[in-house]
């Protein structure tokens, strides 16, 4: 891999070209002592990378707790693998990816929305205030992990999601088959996973997640097309067997729009989705559609905003525990993305999580013609469908909302921080 700085006249140099400067060391040590240096930041880079990989297969395999919350093994193994790793290398250089991240005013505003649910833990009056702080650090430093793995060209990135999203197919395609041959009557005719995707709906939206980036990717040879084209077959398939009308709704609002920013051979991609997504719904029964109604989704809007008018500018506080009755039910959440925001943080909380999230779209745009941009594209417009019927959890443990939110967020933040880099966006140490 080529690695490119600029010297202080503004003349590209090599990795090689140290301080000490030329004829002061033999030039094979030189050489050893750049490929040392190159192996050592490779490694570090892969040991993020596996660590992201781990938070998405985890999500699908690993044993969950209580309401799908991540179990500790599954958490402990996160704190080795990507948390630790990414805070220690954060810090590299004089903290040089914080000075690179601080010029964005995107993440300004996600640090005055992490700034401001640590305030609300003032008057959210919890036993263990600590567990909510963890989360907090644990959504910055997911942030810090992809801008330290997708630091340089796309390749990176491409890797780490076709890996993981053809891992995450085969899971599906797992639970497809048990689900088939040795039905649950708890199921209720509606197939679900293990883990943080035991619940139908978080299951569905991140499979649809998949779907999503999967579609995007450019791949170098036929086989792999196959291969991405069978993964995404089993993840319809899996939602399908979900019966999730909001992920359905959300995948056709992708379809319908993709064309906006695809490129000419990219549609015809759209197209044969759009035409499978027409297929499987021909082949449903209406029933399936018509049958659970709305959800209960008006009554715990209503509810909900009459929670709101009762604390708008402070809300309960980050993490306060939340009650909606409904039909004569306890629900924790309130099934949408804004009204939750809301009532944990109030309307500062909502502002800013609206600003970031519009800020997060208009990076996308503006980066269409690039593979960064349409998967983030693809991500935004189906997660901007989704969270308004279900995984409201903005700022909470790794879960799939986590991959509808901060994966894009984070994709805005790598191509922002391309745009103001002067030199290669290398921020890994050296």
């Amino acid at each position: 891999m080529s690695e490119q700085a600029l010297s202080p006249q503004g003349r590209p140099r090599e990795l090689m070209d140290v301080a000490v400067g030329p004829g002061t060391m033999p030039q094979a040590w030189r050489a050893s002592a750049a490929w040392r240096l190159l192996v050592r930041r490779e490694g570090r880079r892969y040991l993020v990378g596996l660590g992201i990989l781990w938070l998405l297969l985890g999500m699908v395999i690993m044993p969950a707790g209580v309401s799908f919350n991540p179990g500790k093994a599954y958490q402990g193994s996160l704190i080795v693998l990507m948390y630790l790793p990414a805070l220690c290398l954060a810090f590299a250089e004089r903290g040089r990816l914080w000075r690179e991240l601080w010029r964005l005013p995107l993440f300004r505003v996600f640090l005055l929305l992490l700034a401001w649910a640590t305030l609300s833990l003032l008057w959210a009056h919890l036993h263990r205030p600590g567990d909510e702080l963890g989360r907090l650090l644990s959504v910055m430093t997911f942030v810090l992990a992809w801008q330290l793995w997708d630091a340089d060209g796309e390749d990176y990135m491409s890797m780490l999601l076709f890996v993981g999203g053809i891992a995450v197919a085969l899971c599906a395609g797992y639970y497809c088959v048990t689900f088939l041959v040795h039905p649950d009557p708890a199921d209720m005719g509606r197939i679900a996973g293990e883990g943080t995707i035991a619940a139908t709906n978080y299951a569905a939206a991140l499979m649809g997640a998949v779907t999503i980036w999967l579609s995007q990717l450019r791949l170098r040879t036929r086989r792999l097309v196959v291969l991405r084209w069978t993964a995404i077959a089993l993840l319809l398939f899996f939602i399908v067997l979900t019966h999730t009308r909001g992920v359905w709704l959300a995948l056709g609002a992708c379809v319908v729009t993709a064309p906006m920013w695809q490129s000419t051979p990219i549609r015809r991609w759209a197209w044969a989705m759009a035409a499978m997504l027409v297929a499987l719904a021909v082949a449903l029964p209406l029933h399936l559609l018509t049958e659970r109604g709305m959800s209960l989704r008006p009554e715990l809007l209503s509810q909900s905003l009459q929670q709101i008018v009762q604390r708008p500018w402070l809300g309960l506080g980050q993490g306060a525990p939340i009650t909606l009755w409904v039909a004569g039910a306890a629900y924790t959440h309130s099934h949408n993305l804004l009204t939750q925001v809301t009532l944990e943080l109030g309307l500062p909380g909502l502002a800013l999580t609206v600003a970031m999230w519009l800020m997060v779209g208009w990076q996308g745009w503006r980066h269409r013609q690039e593979l960064r941009g349409r998967i983030l594209l693809g991500l935004w417009v189906y997660a901007s469908v989704v969270l308004q019927f279900d995984m409201p959890q903005l700022l909470d443990s790794p879960r799939p909302g986590w991959i509808l939110i901060w994966l894009p967020f984070s994709l805005a933040i790598g191509m922002a921080m391309r745009e103001r880099a002067a030199s290669r966006p290398d921020i890994m140490s050296r």
